[in-house]
């Protein structure tokens, strides 16, 4: 469905035209969900790009980014033409995600062949991107963020004004208050995933930031380095809260090292939903939070995956495996109990499947 693109010509580098579009979630056929996409007359990378907290698309985004990609700039839900209630950096970054396929499929012309991904946010957008490269760790080449939110329960903690607690708290993007809602702040928060962090990413921050105090980019800064994280860097400037640098990301966008593959066994923190080349998983609750080990055989495909819970997080009900490539099916075991589910979607490059939950369990591929 193409609607009418809010960006002015005027702005616009006569070398990409301005498509605002509905596209389909992967996930949810009743979800309806609208981006702007910004299709170049020649191949270059996608980029996905992250409005503000209280915006739509296409946010604060520069001509310079557009300029040298093919720029994907989602309304989150419930914004602009998408259907759904927000849900801060929880599932509804996996929107964005379908952005990326839908434009893959709908102007291939239009993407550069082994490009790599890249995705760029500020503000609540910021919080997004932090967020998205710490739960999808191997699908984004670099990533730039500015005034981002790192940890919701400090942001909560910080917002004595009110300007966001009502949306967090009362309007359910996130539900309730950091004590009564523990599990739904922390999954959120990109500074709680950082050690799945594969991609480059570039973190800038104001020092005389109001909206997004700068301790937000100082927590993250020390909890990467103490991981060793030498693909996080770190600019603080003395601006406020609009501390965008555009030449300084897009340069660092331009120059960034290919992206290192997920290593072919290891555990990663799930938050909300992992996104992987060779898997998804996704669990019925954005504030579900686990323990995630995995194997992958020597073509990058899955071959075992098991799902750990603490006793004290909010237990999953039910989760959603994807399974990309070629495999015959899967096995599910759960305790003493075993089962083989059976595809809920299928595509020509991807399996999904879905059962209940009612504690630990590991899944073999069969191929």
């Amino acid at each position: 469905m193409l609607l009418v693109c809010t960006v002015s010509l005027q702005t616009l580098p006569t070398m990409s035209q301005c498509k605002y579009e509905v596209y389909p979630s992967s996930l949810d056929s009743e979800l309806k969900l609208s981006a702007q996409f910004f299709v170049p007359d020649k191949p270059k990378p996608l980029c996905l790009f992250f409005h503000g907290w209280h915006g739509a698309a296409p946010g604060e985004m520069g001509t310079l980014l557009i300029k040298d990609y093919f720029v994907v700039s989602v309304d989150m839900r419930g914004r602009g033409k998408s259907s759904g209630t927000p849900d801060a950096s929880g599932q509804e970054l996996l929107d964005g995600l379908d952005a990326l396929d839908y434009a893959r499929a709908t102007w291939p012309q239009a993407v550069q062949p082994g490009s790599g991904l890249y995705v760029v946010g500020g503000s609540g957008g910021g919080g997004n991107t932090l967020a998205l490269v710490g739960k999808a760790p191997d699908l984004f080449t670099a990533a730039a963020t500015w005034a981002g939110m790192s940890d919701y329960a400090l942001w909560y903690q910080d917002d004595t004004r009110g300007h966001y607690r009502d949306e967090m708290e009362a309007k359910g993007w996130i539900g309730g208050t950091p004590k009564s809602n523990p599990d739904g702040y922390f999954s959120r928060g990109g500074i709680n995933v950082i050690d799945n962090v594969l991609t480059s990413l570039l973190v800038i921050h104001g020092t005389k930031d109001g909206s997004v105090r700068v301790h937000h980019a100082e927590r993250y800064e020390q909890a990467a380095k103490k991981l060793g994280k030498q693909n996080v860097s770190m600019v603080y400037n003395g601006k406020g809260h609009d501390s965008k640098e555009w030449p300084r990301m897009m340069k660092y966008l331009r120059s960034a090292p290919p992206l290192p593959p997920l290593p072919t066994k290891g555990r990663l923190r799930l938050c909300s939903f992992l996104a992987c080349r060779a898997f998804w998983l996704v669990p019925d609750s954005p504030a579900c939070i686990a323990a995630v080990n995995y194997v992958l055989d020597p073509g990058g495909n899955l071959q075992f995956i098991s799902f750990t819970q603490d006793k004290e997080r909010i237990p999953a009900k039910n989760v959603r495996l994807r399974v990309f490539g070629p495999h015959a099916g899967i096995k599910v075991k759960m305790g003493a109990e075993s089962m083989t589910p059976a595809p809920v979607a299928e595509t020509g490059t991807y399996r999904d499947y879905r059962w209940d939950v009612h504690g630990n369990w590991t899944a073999t591929v069969k191929r």
